[in-house]
């Protein structure tokens, strides 16, 4: 398992290198940077312009600029953001841990119901309760995960129920922090629900269609002649082997809900990843843009990590293979 470990990891390391490298190469290739701004207010003379270009390396070379920022990242050191006039490593510290907060949420949301619903329509596949929730599955899938965080706000708005955008309330100075903690959950909620609504379809179509192929094959049918207990029918032939073709989809789904949680954090004022990346992108902030990338970049390779490990932990077939 460690040599497969490792392996993955020096694979990883390349991708990400790769990610970076092709990121650097497209902010260099759009017109202007940050600084072209300021250049626009005749009350900034062109020396301090010129200084600030010295200063944070935009006017060298673009092999030089990428082996600059690359030296500083080595030493943990991601930049600095024009915009917010902070290190880049403060903003992302403060806006990674609620992206994770939103998207695990979305995980084990869909997955904790998908999954279980799933065996319990497939075992009882053409009733009415699977026919209801197959019918769901087609209607979240159709529908874009835009649309429905407008529906997640519309409801808020009209009933009440839930918050309208944000994290937190303003609560008073004498909230103690289990208050503090119920709160942000209150705002959790709708945005939660609205990524893994998203994922909620494919995750049961295919766990469904797992489930029947898995129940027909002829060790199932030996272990129900054996007298085995349903549960552990259960556990360890009928879902251990129906949910191997799903962990395998889990580092890809994990992406996908990155980038939706982009937009859900936009429509709900989540204060995550995916707001701090557009006013980078939209502001030309060089260093902050690569940060988030980067970051970015390292989520999405360690969910697939995440998914190898559980798949060869299931799968003995994977063991025996590595």
């Amino acid at each position: 398992m460690m040599r497969a470990v490792v392996l993955r990891v020096s694979h990883m390391g390349l991708v990400l290198l790769g990610i970076v490298f092709l990121s650097f190469v497209m902010m260099d290739f759009a017109p202007g940077d940050f600084l072209s701004q300021m250049a626009m207010n005749p009350q900034i003379s062109p020396r301090v312009i010129a200084s600030l270009k010295e200063q944070y390396g935009l006017g060298l070379p673009f092999f030089e600029q990428f082996l600059h920022w690359a030296r500083a990242l080595l030493h943990g050191d991601m930049g600095y953001s024009f915009s917010y006039h902070v290190p880049v490593s403060t903003l992302i510290g403060e806006r990674v841990p609620m992206t994770l907060l939103l998207t695990a949420t979305a995980v084990l949301i869909s997955w904790g119901t998908a999954l279980p619903l799933a065996v319990f329509g497939a075992r009882r596949a053409g009733g009415l309760f699977d026919r209801s929730l197959l019918s769901f599955s087609y209607l979240s899938i159709s529908v874009p995960s835009f649309f429905l965080a407008l529906l997640g706000l519309l409801l808020a708005e009209r009933t009440g129920w839930f918050p309208i955008g944000g994290a937190r309330s303003a609560l008073p100075a004498t909230a103690g922090s289990w208050d503090r903690i119920g709160d942000l959950l209150h705002h959790l909620i709708l945005p939660s629900l609205t990524l893994a609504l998203g994922s909620f379809g494919v995750l049961y179509r295919l766990m469904r269609s797992s489930v029947i192929e898995v129940i027909s094959q002829p060790f199932m049918t030996a272990a129900r002649g054996r007298g085995l207990r349903d549960r552990l029918i259960f556990w360890r032939y009928l879902f251990r082997n129906a949910v191997n073709p799903l962990v395998t989809l889990f580092g890809m789904e994990l992406g996908g809900l990155l980038s939706g949680a982009a937009f859900t954090e936009m429509i709900f004022g989540w204060p995550g990843m995916g707001r701090l990346m557009l006013h980078a992108v939209m502001t030309r902030d060089l260093y902050l843009v690569m940060g988030g990338v980067l970051m970015g970049a390292i989520l999405l390779l360690l969910g697939n990590l995440l998914a190898d490990l559980l798949l060869y932990l299931l799968d003995p077939r994977v063991r025996e293979g590595t």
